[in-house]
């Protein structure tokens, strides 16, 4: 029953060939098979389960993101193998860490809350990191085992290789000592062992093995007794490595049993997922979409619909609708005009749509349907004795009988083969008796009364597919509302038929015509030059759309460069950071090393450490503008002063008495201080009051602290302070005797040394200053 199904869908919509063509797609076989294998179905649940998974799968493909199965490969063989306790070839074992190497890959690809559906699936798959693991450490890439696989194979084959070393050692010296006795002067190998091909006259002289002789008789093969032990060793060691590596395969094919159900369960769920993407990757190749099958009326909609199987720069897309109330579609036109291309692409999506498959189309409604029947083609039989008609009745009997309002019914040329009255009269009736059960009907006609019964039929919607009278070559445009004509006088004109007989032709049909199908050709008429204005106006918007769209994917072609200079551009920034951090650590070495204890030399020390700055920030402010005599600060070295010279992007600034030339970057305006004149009061204001006399500098880094003191030490020396008090704890120590270094070098200090028990002891320094 099912071979017959498939093969009716074969013969009708090449429905074998279109998956051939998505499963290419595929990553592995199981995939492939799966698909070429498959067959509509008719439980909703489980076609929109698949559908649900294709549908994720082109999210993930249109999002840029990279599911790779390269190692997936049908494993059931070998499982099943190692089920029944039979022992795998290192090849099996490696096509399994190869297969799991894929599980891996797939989890780790499909790990996220954007594709819950094919996450869940993904994640329900056992890895068998440590049968993985330990195939891995016995078995190399290549499918063999690994000379070092155990302790004892990496002996033996040590063994081996020293022994073929002197086996080559003794053959040298062998080959130097006789060579007048040898027909070559090399080794060969018979059998695995070595040989030496000797004279025939001197074949005794070496004692040991003849293994034969040459062709013309002339030589020997010939293993000397000084070969043979090593010879022997040699085949006692290959023999024991084989059956070392045995071993080591049984081993693993045991784990690979324990592990047959996880493996089994893995296999099926991976093929599910390949399944889902060779959908994915065949609708975004080809522009397709997933379909929506609806259960509540019969509506059909396939807007811009192509033929899968048509060279895509051929093909003319059409839109198809029929609403809940037409249960037929009638299609007409002439011969070779594109009627039953656009049959069999509207009943292959009906079959790939109930096969959870995508369907090339930008949307796609359908019904969900419970049966499907199709007469398409010559069905004649001389086994059964059945000519076209005879076939075609038969088939439309069966249809009629088995149809309910849950089936979709594919009809090429209803009621042909036979009287044009009585086939036109009886398919008028099937036609009608199918409407009345509700069936949704897909058929195409050359009958006028076929076509006439259509006009006036609601449920019927009459259509064409466009036929250009002037090149006498169909366009394959779908015209809805519209019948077609069969053009049979255009045709024959063009293949040179006498001009009387068509005359004579055209004289009947008038004649024999009625009123009323005049008027109503003028009526399609007119009706067809509005269709052909509509259709120009929907191109130019298509075409509006078009240009947007590339306007879009232009916009994203630009942010995706600029997000990767943008990358770049950090990268290098990361890598001059680095760099520049590596010279402050060697200007600070030097400052921590300074003897001389100036302090214009710490400055400028200070300074360069700015200046490394410069490199590595974005200037993002609008570029400053300064001019000799304004007053600035300068950013970083807490300092304020006077520019009294700008050249370029530096300028010269006069701050505490010294000049110093600043990068124009590190400067900020800021308004001259202004120096209030003293005001002198009668009593004297304690110097204490103002001023803290002694510095804390517990908790601070060393870098921290020094700084923190340089800069006390000289509001100190400002306010004529004469002695302080620097708190910096015991701790390590680190931080005393920095604070002792820098003292030393300051030359406002007169003298330092720790405080008394009372005043802190050795966590803090009594300083006199001058």
């Amino acid at each position: 029953m099912e071979q017959n199904f498939r093969n009716e869908l074969n013969q009708a919509i090449d429905f074998s060939s279109v998956l051939t063509q998505i499963s290419a797609f595929s990553s592995f076989s199981c995939a492939k098979e799966k698909i070429l294998n498959a067959l509509p179905v008719f439980d909703k649940l489980e076609i929109q389960e698949q559908l649900n998974y294709a549908k994720e799968a082109i999210q993930f493909e249109q999002a840029g993101g990279l599911l790779s199965l390269s190692g997936a490969n049908d494993i059931s063989l070998p499982v099943s193998k190692a089920s029944k306790q039979m022992t795998l070839t290192s090849k099996e074992l490696i096509s399994i860490y190869h297969f799991l190497t894929a599980v891996k890959q797939t989890k780790q690809s499909l790990d996220g809350p954007d594709y819950p559906e094919l996450t869940n699936l993904a994640q329900s798959m056992d890895g068998c990191t440590r049968l993985k693991d330990s195939i891995l450490s016995k078995i190399d890439l290549t499918g063999s085992v690994k000379e070092d696989a155990t302790p004892a194979l990496k002996s033996m084959h040590k063994a081996l290789v020293d022994t073929r070393l002197a086996l080559q050692s003794k053959s040298r010296q062998f080959l130097k000592k006789n060579s007048s006795k040898l027909m070559e002067n090399m080794t060969t190998t018979v059998s695995g062992r070595v040989v030496v091909l000797v004279r025939a006259q001197d074949k005794n002289a070496f004692g040991g093995m003849i293994h034969g002789q040459s062709s013309s008789g002339l030589a020997y093969y010939v293993e000397p007794s000084s070969f043979v032990a090593d010879n022997n060793e040699i085949s006692s060691l290959m023999i024991r490595i084989e059956e070392e590596k045995k071993r080591i395969c049984k081993e693993l094919s045991m784990q690979v049993k324990k592990n047959a159900l996880s493996l089994t369960s893995a296999l099926e769920t991976l093929t599910v997922i390949d399944v889902a993407f060779t959908k994915a990757k065949w609708a975004v190749r080809y522009d397709g979409c997933i379909p929506s099958l609806q259960s509540r009326d019969h509506s059909m909609y396939l807007e811009h619909s192509k033929h899968p199987l048509i060279d895509e720069k051929k093909v003319v897309c059409n839109t198809y609708e029929l609403n809940d109330k037409q249960a037929c579609l009638m299609i007409s036109g002439p011969n070779m005009g594109g009627k039953t291309v656009t049959l069999k692409t509207i009943g292959l999506f009906v079959a790939l749509a109930h096969a959870a498959f995508p369907v090339l189309c930008h949307k796609a409604i359908l019904p969900f349907y419970q049966s499907m029947y199709f007469d398409i083609g010559d069905h004649q039989s001389i086994e059964n004795n059945l000519s076209t008609f005879s076939s075609h009745i038969s088939r439309l009997s069966h249809i009629c009988q088995k149809s309910d309002e849950n089936s979709f019914i594919l009809l090429d040329e209803i009621g042909n083969g036979t009287d044009p009255l009585e086939g036109a009269s009886l398919a008028v009736a099937i036609l009608e008796y199918l409407i009345s059960k509700r069936s949704t009907i897909i058929t195409s006609t050359h009958y006028s009364q076929v076509k006439t019964y259509g006009k006036a039929n609601d449920s019927v919607l009459v259509s064409s597919v466009e036929f250009n009278p002037e090149t006498l070559k169909p366009t394959y445009k779908y015209i809805p509302g519209v019948s077609g004509a069969s053009y049979a006088f255009h045709i024959a004109r063009e293949y040179n038929l006498e001009e009387s007989i068509l005359e004579r032709a055209d004289f009947l049909k008038n004649e024999n015509e009625k009123q009323t199908e005049k008027e109503l050709e003028k009526l399609e008429k007119l009706q067809n030059d509005v269709l052909k204005q509509k259709e120009r106006f929907n191109q130019l918007i298509e075409d509006a759309h078009r240009v947007q769209k590339e306007a879009y994917e232009k916009e994203k072609e630009i942010e995706k460069r600029k997000a990767q200079l943008d990358a770049s551009y950090q990268e290098q920034l990361n890598e001059m950071l680095e760099k520049k951090k590596a010279e402050a650590k060697e200007i600070l070495t030097v400052l921590r090393k300074e003897k001389t204890g100036k302090q214009h030399k710490q400055i400028e020390k200070m300074h360069e450490l700015d200046l490394l700055n410069e490199h590595v920030e974005e200037v993002e402010d609008d570029k400053k503008e300064f001019k000799v005599g304004d007053y600035v600060k300068i950013t970083g070295l807490n300092s304020h002063g006077e520019i009294v010279d700008i050249r370029r992007n530096e300028a010269t600034v006069l701050t505490n008495g010294m000049k110093m030339k600043v990068k124009i970057s590190k400067l900020e305006p800021m308004h001259k201080p202004q120096i209030k004149k003293a005001t002198y009061k009668a009593h004297v204001e304690s110097v204490s009051s103002r001023f803290p006399l002694e510095l804390n500098l517990i908790g601070m880094r060393v870098e921290e602290g020094i700084a923190a003191l340089d800069k006390y030490l000289d509001q100190a020396v400002v306010k004529h302070i004469k002695q302080v008090r620097i708190i910096h704890g015991m701790g390590t120590g680190a931080l005393r005797t920095a604070v002792w270094k820098d003292l030393k070098k300051q030359p406002n200090v007169s003298k330092f040394n720790s405080a008394g028990p009372n005043e802190g002891g050795l966590g803090a320094t009594i300083v006199i200053l001058k």
